[in-house]
């Protein structure tokens, strides 16, 4: 590997440790697999179960065992829908709101706080350095982000 993989790989681990401390307050009251069906419902609002399923790539029954827990958790909420009531509509309660609130502000002002180690010069390199990175890498689109709770 040259030494720009390496950089951008170390940057990566890097990067990885904003996400996981920004997610620690939130897994003290969720799991993982949870915290992801929460950041789905927060960016593309209330869904039928079997849609939430398919965007998150697991069963309906596996879904339905973490639907019943953030319910009881007060996180989301479980209505039938208004045009069929066999289906089920789950959307996110205000507390599901919060934690996802709080994790993403978590990451955003821990980003921050690293940058503002920088001078606005090196901030501004790499700004255009992940730019460039994000361009090359063709940057995943938001169904794929989702799934991993991002």
């Amino acid at each position: 590997m040259d030494s720009s993989a390496d950089a951008t790989m170390t940057a990566s681990r890097a990067l990885l440790g904003h996400v996981a401390r920004s997610l620690q307050g939130a897994l003290e009251h969720v799991t993982l697999p949870q915290y992801r069906a929460l950041v789905v419902l927060a960016a593309a609002g209330p869904q039928r179960m079997g849609a939430l399923a398919v965007t998150l790539g697991v069963h309906p029954s596996t879904l339905t065992r973490t639907v019943e827990r953030l319910v009881a958790g007060d996180f989301v909420t479980r209505e039938s829908a208004p045009d069929n009531r066999r289906e089920v509509v789950i959307a996110l309660a205000p507390a599901g709101e919060a934690l996802v609130a709080d994790a993403m502000a978590r990451r955003r002002d821990s980003v921050a706080a690293t940058l503002e180690r920088l001078s606005p010069d090196e901030r501004e390199a790499v700004r255009r350095g992940m730019e460039l990175y994000a361009a090359a890498a063709e940057e995943p689109g938001a169904p794929d982000l989702l799934t991993l709770g991002m």
